[in-house]
């Protein structure tokens, strides 16, 4: 059977031994450390199943370690050592990613029901994420040429990528900047402001990879030439701005044999680039 490991975590020794002891009693393997700083080492360099902390500690206190290792390791479940009349610090931990208290004194019967809980959380979480790895989704909207329409289409895939997990402020920032420029020029340069002519806009979701496919409905362009126009080699700028600034904030740019569609792609898991 896999040992689970508990990292404990508070400046005084006798709750840290005491915690220790009820730990070992319940056959899980106790980690210790005196305050944050140390409980952030130990959660960087070895696998930790669930954190105990107390909230009120010197060098680095409870608020700023759940903060942090959620950075580190968002599976982590996180339970805050607290007193009967702490009642704000707790419901400030509980807003930054702890999922349950322990009050002082505790017992092992207390102790015990909270970990179960916490482990039970860390395995459905860990499962979602691996199942998520495997799942796709796909958005699909059309709209015809209208200018007042753009707003809100861009707003809309903007939002469809926050809700499908896309939070990074920069990314989204990169990604809302590419909507922008792809949808006007779809509108402008290729259906030329015609209202009958339609936009076509395909969104696709996995777990590493966000594709954004714009289409119109106009006899599209010579995007050959323009590839070439993109090369580092370039002697001048390109003269197509917009998709000279999508193609550096995306990681794939291409197009089809007729060049009226445009796929982008953001590689989610990899280092972004940023237009400062």
């Amino acid at each position: 059977m896999k040992q689970i490991h508990v990292l404990v975590v508070d400046d005084d020794k006798d709750v840290l031994g005491s915690l220790a002891e009820i730990l070992t009693e319940l056959k899980l393997n106790p980690i210790t450390a005196n305050n944050g700083i140390e409980a952030l080492e130990n959660i960087k360099m070895r696998r930790i199943d669930l954190i105990i902390t107390d909230l009120m500690m010197p060098k680095m206190d409870g608020f700023e370690l759940i903060q942090q290792a959620r950075k580190i390791n968002t599976n982590i479940p996180i339970v805050v050592l607290s007193g009967h009349g702490e009642v704000k610090n707790v419901v400030r931990a509980l807003s930054l990613g702890a999922y349950n208290f322990i009050t002082k004194p505790f017992t092992i019967k207390q102790i015990e029901e909270i970990i179960k809980r916490g482990l039970r959380l860390r395995e459905f979480s860990l499962a979602t994420h691996k199942l998520l790895e495997g799942v796709k989704n796909y958005t699909e909207m059309e709209f015809p040429s209208l200018p007042h329409l753009l707003p809100s289409a861009a707003l809309y895939i903007t939002r469809e990528c926050q809700w499908r997990g896309i939070e990074q402020e920069n990314v989204l920032s990169n990604i809302s900047i590419c909507i922008d420029e792809l949808l006007n020029n779809a509108l402008v340069h290729g259906n030329r402001m015609d209202e009958a002519k339609r936009i076509n806009v395909k969104m696709s979701f996995d777990n590493d990879i966000f594709t954004l496919i714009i289409q119109d409905e106009g006899n599209g362009f010579d995007y050959k030439a323009l590839i070439t126009d993109f090369s580092e080699n370039a002697q001048s700028l390109p003269t197509k701005r917009g998709l000279f600034i999508v193609n550096y904030l995306m990681d794939e740019l291409s197009f089809n044999e007729e060049g009226n569609r445009v796929t982008a792609v953001k590689h989610l898991t990899e280092t972004t680039k940023v237009l400062h």
